[in-house]
């Protein structure tokens, strides 16, 4: 699996960091927006990850399709395939 972050995740990391440092800075007053920004933050980090492993896996089934015995893209396979 890569180890490399996607923008995601790190944009979704700095939101959370911002809604927390926000509470924190106003002690509390602005509590439910920062609450907010925290979440928003959590999705967009978990939707970074998920699609940074998904470039894995789609990866990984692509240098398997490579390595599969035949001739790629013939007709026939795309026949068998629908049927």
């Amino acid at each position: 699996m890569e180890s490399r972050y996607d923008p995601m995740e790190t944009l979704g990391a700095i939101l959370s960091a911002l809604g927390l440092a926000g509470i924190i800075v106003t002690e509390g007053r602005v509590l439910g927006f920062g609450l907010l920004v925290i979440v928003f933050g959590i999705v967009i980090w978990k939707m970074g990850e998920v699609r940074r492993e998904l470039r894995g896996e789609i990866e990984s089934l692509r240098r398997e399709m490579e390595a599969c015995p035949g001739e790629s893209g013939s007709g026939e396979d795309a026949r068998a395939l629908e049927g």
